[in-house]
């Protein structure tokens, strides 16, 4: 198995990854062209210490239903580790 493959994301490092990677997924989901990297920030969990993904949401994506739930749908994922960094990589090499 390739490294890469099960690599956790390191949400301060890999930030341009997971920006390209929601975009994508937005623009494929909802035919929509937005930059994300300003609506949400990586910051340590009190309880935890590990960082997560905060909503930062600007009035754009507060105003449309459909992009705010699939917006938090796709820092749920990263929070809860669902997505690798392989995975993301992938999806934007198609």
């Amino acid at each position: 198995m390739d490294h890469i493959e099960t690599e956790p994301i390191d949400l301060v490092r890999d930030k341009n990854y997971i920006d390209k990677y929601f975009s994508l997924a937005i623009k494929r989901e909802l035919k929509i062209e937005i930059n994300v990297s300003n609506e949400y920030i990586a910051a340590q969990n009190i309880v935890s210490r590990k960082f997560i993904l905060v909503k930062t949401f600007s009035e754009v994506v507060m105003g449309n239903p459909e992009l705010y739930f699939l917006l938090t749908s796709l820092i749920h994922d990263v929070n809860t580790r669902l997505l690798t960094k392989g995975q993301i990589i992938r999806a934007l090499e198609k």
